[in-house]
């Protein structure tokens, strides 16, 4: 009997030029090949390095008889994602203090990141069919976009933001495509350690962003990847959502530790100001 497969005309996405690279690094046989490209820290002996810190938490959860084995909660562990949430806005945040942040706990970066489109995707602007705009940088890391597409976001477009020729943000181009977007546009922005440049936006730059923000009504989606290891200070990094949280604007943060602790558990959290978030069981600063 002939049988077939129900997933034979599943689509496969094509290699992004990172894989083709670690592709090509495999077949080559040069015994004095160097892979450059890679995100992890790796030893002499090609193995991921682990920090001695993460190491010995590590060995500290693995010998702690007053932990258990049962399912954490659906949000994540509390008093997880409230320490996290604290480190990106701030103990004496005022969002914090009159409890309208939530912080939920995902599995890797990408998963808040989709976690947050998801509740786009069916709340944002009281719609239950919302797909975009969502506004990316050019460049931007190309997972993204492939996550915003994955999870519904239909139109999803540009914005510039790296002038090659003179290597720094191109604030001006940056600025005239934000004044230009649709009102309730949702804009992806680097808080800190933007990829694949490096290059972040100023504080001053970020204040007028703000003022661009909030006048053409768009929506801020932070992404806060490495937090702590772009200027040295943690506070510093995170200034951004900081600045946002105290003019009273409502966004989304993705952030993660993969970076720094080699966490792969993190957290999306979400801003908001109005009452049509009241419901929802998401990460919340109003």
């Amino acid at each position: 009997m002939t049988t077939h497969s129900a997933f034979i005309d599943t689509p496969t996405l094509p290699l992004n030029p990172e894989t083709k690279l670690l592709a090509a690094f495999k077949n080559d046989t040069h015994p004095d090949k160097v892979y450059l490209a890679g995100r992890e820290y790796l030893g002499e002996d090609g193995q991921i390095s682990v920090l001695p810190l993460t190491w010995k938490i590590k060995q500290q959860i693995g010998s702690d008889p007053t932990l258990g084995t049962e399912y954490p909660p659906g949000l994540g562990l509390p008093e997880f994602t409230r320490r996290v949430t604290e480190l990106a806005l701030g103990k004496d945040s005022q969002a914090i203090v009159e409890n309208r942040v939530l912080g939920v706990q995902t599995v890797g970066f990408m998963g808040g990141v989709r976690l947050g489109t998801e509740l786009l995707r069916r709340w944002y602007n009281r719609s239950v069919a919302w797909s975009g705009p969502v506004y990316v940088a050019l460049p931007c890391h190309d997972s993204l976009v492939d996550t915003l597409k994955a999870a519904g976001i239909l139109d999803v477009r540009q914005y510039r933001y790296w002038n090659a020729e003179q290597r720094v943000v191109s604030m001006d181009k940056l600025t005239e495509d934000l004044e230009q977007a649709p009102e309730h546009s949702v804009v992806m922005l680097s808080a800190s350690a933007h990829c694949p440049t490096g290059a972040d936006l100023s504080q001053q730059d970020w204040s007028a962003l703000a003022e661009v923000m909030a006048s053409r009504r768009l929506l801020p989606f932070f992404l806060l990847p490495a937090q702590g290891l772009c200027l040295g200070d943690p506070d510093q990094d995170a200034w951004p959502l900081r600045h946002y949280a105290s003019l009273g604007l409502e966004f989304l943060c993705a952030q993660s530790f993969s970076h720094s602790f080699s966490l792969y558990g993190m957290t999306a959290m979400f801003s908001r100001s109005l009452q049509r978030f009241n419901n929802l069981s998401a990460s919340v600063c109003k």
